[in-house]
């Protein structure tokens, strides 16, 4: 259960992409975009999220939150990625470096050090441009490596090999842009637990708020976003034997700002509530979560 909180911590966004043309607009807060980085992409993204677990996990089982321990949990992820060979192909890495506050009636613990280290591949497999519309599709693979301790109290890793694979598809023409992302992760073992795998859909919706028309370009600008993410979580198991505190179903709602000052930089902000959290069993259940961060790519 310990493990249950670090995760409702979700995927760590691995895409990186500014506005290039005169119809763009920045990518996604919490959603992928198939948006590449161009030809000279090399990039970094970095945020603070803050995410406070400690709702009750249904209603008439306050009697039981003696045994539900609430989170407190800030992830400072550094995102690299870099485009290799050509603007289709894009590779990169995601270390998360975490404090985590683990809280019961009687006591706390802190643990803080870095967590899951991910390494990721991105391929664009299709692009259809338009007088201010493009149309694209991007996959990737990523690998997640048990770097942070899953032995700790409180953890800071789940101690598994997880692969996901995902698919993105993004729309944008002129202000407006709407993305949908699938992902599917394997995860794999922990001693004898083997992980639920997980199911996330996510969808966004961006719009550039000003400026409504360029007057030059590169101008900045700032765009608002409305967020859906999805995850479904099957349940554990432990020497093969079901547990039924584990897995669930989590949506988020999360609306976001975002200036992008240039060619180069952007800022972002986004504040994420669960509207649908059914985990099964006696777990810890999200309250809510923010990030604010910043993307720089570099020449």
């Amino acid at each position: 259960m310990r493990r249950s909180a670090l995760a409702l911590v979700p995927a760590i966004l691995l895409g990186l992409s500014l506005p290039r043309s005169a119809w763009a607009q920045g990518p996604p807060i919490h959603t992928d975009t198939p948006m590449m980085l161009g030809l000279e992409g090399r990039g970094v993204r970095t945020y603070a999220k803050y995410i406070y677990v400690g709702r009750f996990p249904k209603i008439g089982m306050e009697d039981d939150v003696t045994i539900i321990p609430r989170y407190r949990i800030l992830v400072f992820p550094l995102a690299v990625p870099y485009n290799l060979f050509s603007d289709r192909f894009q590779v990169g890495i995601v270390a998360p470096f975490m404090r985590v506050r683990r809280m019961e009636i009687a006591r706390e613990q802190t643990g803080a050090g870095i967590g899951d280290v991910r390494l990721f591949a991105k391929y664009l497999l299709l692009q259809h441009d338009r007088p201010q519309e493009t149309f694209r599709i991007a996959t990737k693979v990523s690998l997640k490596l048990p770097t942070g301790t899953a032995r700790s109290v409180p953890v800071l890793g789940s101690g598994s090999t997880d692969v996901a694979v995902s698919a993105v598809a993004g729309w944008i023409k002129q202000r407006t842009g709407v993305y949908l992302e699938g992902i599917y992760q394997f995860r794999g073992r922990f001693g004898n637990l083997r992980y639920g795998n997980v199911l996330s859909v996510n969808l966004a919706l961006g719009h550039r708020f000003l400026p409504p028309v360029y007057r030059r370009y590169p101008s900045p600008q700032l765009s608002g976003f409305l967020e859906i993410n999805g995850e479904f979580t099957a349940r554990s198991r432990i020497d093969g034997v079901e547990q039924a505190s584990s897995g669930g179903v989590l949506v988020l709602f999360s609306p976001g700002i975002q200036y992008v000052g240039g060619r180069r930089w952007l800022i972002e902000a986004s504040w994420q509530w669960p509207i649908i959290h059914q985990p099964n069993g006696l777990q810890p259940v999200l309250s809510w979560q923010f990030l604010v961060g910043t993307r720089v790519l570099l020449f």
